[in-house]
This record gives C-alpha cells, sequence and structure tokens, in this order.
C-alpha cells in the first residue's frame, strides 16, 4: 500500500465527515507477540520480531449515532507483529467512546 484512500466507504455510508489526522502514537516498547513460527524465514510484509513502532491515527468525526470509524497506520511493520502498549491504548479508547450496539 502506497497511501491510505482520503475517503471510507463507512464514513460515506453512517455520514461521517472529512477525514482528520490525530497526533502519531509513538511507542517506546515492543508488543509482546510475534510469530515465532517463520523465525528465520520471514518477510517484511509478513512481519518479524516485535519491535517498537509508531501509528498514524486518522478519524472521521460526526459519524450518525455516534459511531467510530477511524483508520490506523503502523508504519514499517507486518500483520504479524504484536500491537504496542501505547497504540493498543489508543484503540481501546477508540472502542470505548463508541455508544456500542446495533441498530
Amino acid at each position: 500500500m502506497v497511501r491510505l484512500p482520503e475517503t471510507s466507504p463507512w464514513a460515506e455510508k453512517y455520514g461521517a465527515g472529512p477525514r482528520q489526522r490525530a497526533p502519531d502514537v509513538v511507542d517506546a516498547q515492543p508488543g509482546k507477540i510475534h510469530d515465532t513460527l517463520r523465525e528465520g524465514k520471514s518477510s517484511a510484509g509478513w512481519g518479524f520480531a516485535a519491535k517498537p513502532g509508531k501509528a498514524e491515527v486518522y478519524i472521521f468525526p460526526g459519524a450518525r449515532d455516534g459511531r467510530v470509524i477511524a483508520d490506523i497506520v503502523r508504519l514499517d511493520k507486518g500483520h504479524t507483529e504484536g500491537l504496542e502498549p501505547n497504540i493498543t491504548r489508543e484503540i481501546l479508547k477508540l472502542v470505548v467512546s463508541a455508544p456500542g450496539g446495533k441498530t
């Protein structure tokens, strides 16, 4: 992926406003999980051992019914590298800010 699209089908569906960039989340500590079965045989896309990282956070504000719509881009990470502590907290803050339930 070169970059995120400026729009989101979910944001359009729920009437959210234009995407806004939130502050980056920086982690000095690595996550706790990574793929141990592919050690020595992995790739950047798959992921290596867990390491500290940085994530870009984008929010689509004002979605109908208080829904939370966000894009989070973890930089220089494969998909098997565990989430670091600060980005995990940020994701959980977004989750608990939503009213929940299904309408």
